[in-house]
């Protein structure tokens, strides 16, 4: 098994090696048009004329070296992927300066978000509290408590597919309404903690606004530790306020805090499925039970290794986004309509009417864009494409509002 091991490392390595010129190659030097995309693109279905700016995916897909990985991991498909999610978990445990046992992938966030809300949400019993002290003792002496199952607290609107997972386990949710500038509501989600979970999406889907560093550090210092506290930080690499931060640094103070990330976004792997969480190790104890053996594939791990070497696929994939929302922030101002201030790779316009038909004429032209929000009926969220396609959902929208 150690040999193996050392066989897969060997392969990393010559694989970044050779996929350096292959990136060279394939980005070029030049940054000035969105249409030149950081990969290739294979398109999988006959509908190549639809636009699909729906899910929030990146437009420019993998990077190059995560392309290259995925070929070499070809002849390793009839494996197991323990020894490349051990890599992927030491990578990342470096890369955000915690232990591996800080670390727990799934197949995507989104099964870091299920196993959340399996873990720490459910109908409320004293039967599902339990005092525990750690093995250490937390600052000042005081003693921690395992947190039982309990209710859901979310903003409104936010990412849905927790709330389901909520719901399967009975628990009662408690929607939070964001504040008028669209950031979480914090002072009303704490008043409303008590054991269970709070879901924290920063930045914010589908609003694309975040929530302040400094009123997070704090709400996050206020919680209970009775109350587990996730935020989902998905779009953390397209944020580049001033006044947005990362909270993984937190979590080695806060044994209630768990942050997840995804390989989805910024890295183009939303088809592969890899995400993972980062929590203090007695957290993961309460997560892992209810993970699935294996369920991140042996094709995404090599990408999301090879992904993590590549610097430029950040740095080309936030520019590239930037510029195109620049230039679609310009077309909307020009037309008169207004939108949230977007940290993220999409943005919600105010469309100033009931935005379904708006939605549905849009779709009978061959653009997709993302579904109505029942608390913001009057805003269209749109993902961020590539410059053609744009290009072509302004073509679209001009003859629909006209």
């Amino acid at each position: 098994m150690a040999e193996l091991f050392k066989i897969s490392r060997r392969r990393f390595a010559h694989l970044l090696g050779a996929g350096a010129a292959y990136a060279v190659a394939h980005r070029g030097t030049a940054l000035g048009s969105a249409s030149q995309a950081a990969g290739p693109t294979v398109p999988l279905t006959d509908a190549t004329s639809i636009v699909r700016l729906n899910s929030n995916e990146n437009p420019y897909g993998p990077s190059p070296l995560a392309l290259k990985a995925m070929t070499d991991a070809f002849s390793l498909a009839w494996r197991y992927p323990d020894e490349h999610a051990d890599l992927l978990i030491e990578t990342l445990a470096k890369i955000n300066g915690v232990n591996r046992d800080q670390i727990l992938l799934g197949d995507g966030s989104g099964e870091i978000l299920k196993m959340c809300a399996s873990a720490f949400t459910g109908p409320m019993s004293s039967r599902n509290y339990r005092p525990v002290p750690l093995a250490r003792p937390t600052r000042g002496g005081a003693l921690t408590f395992t947190p039982g199952r309990g209710k859901m607290i979310v903003a409104d609107p936010t990412f849905e597919a927790i709330l389901n997972h909520a719901r399967v386990n009975s628990a009662e949710i408690v929607k939070v309404p964001l504040t008028k500038t669209f950031s979480h509501d914090l002072a009303k989600m704490l008043a409303a903690a008590s054991e269970g979970l709070i879901y924290v999406c920063n930045p914010n889907n589908p609003t694309a606004s975040i929530t302040p560093k400094n009123e997070l550090r704090e709400f996050i210092a206020k919680v209970p530790r009775r109350t587990m506290v996730l935020v989902d930080e998905a779009y953390f690499h397209y944020a580049d306020s001033p006044d947005y931060e990362s909270v993984i640094p937190m979590i080695k103070d806060h044994p209630n805090l768990i942050v997840a990330r995804t390989f989805s976004k910024i890295y183009g792997m939303a088809g592969l499925r890899c995400g993972y969480c980062v929590a203090q190790n007695e957290t993961m104890q309460r997560l892992r039970p209810h993970q699935t053996w294996d369920s991140v594939n042996i094709m995404a791990l090599a990408a999301a290794i090879a992904s993590l070497s590549d610097t430029d696929q950040v740095t080309y994939g936030r520019r590239l986004n930037s510029e195109t929302k620049r230039e679609l922030v310009q077309e909307l101002d020009a037309m008169g309509y207004q939108y949230i201030p977007s940290h993220a790779n999409f943005m919600m316009i105010d469309v100033k009417r009931p935005v379904r038909p708006l939605i549905d004429a849009l779709k009978q032209r061959g653009v997709q864009v993302g579904r109505a929000f029942p608390t913001l009926p009057n805003h269209m969220r749109v993902t961020i494409g590539k410059q053609p396609e744009m290009e072509t959902f302004l073509s679209a929208f001009r003859q629909v509002i006209g």
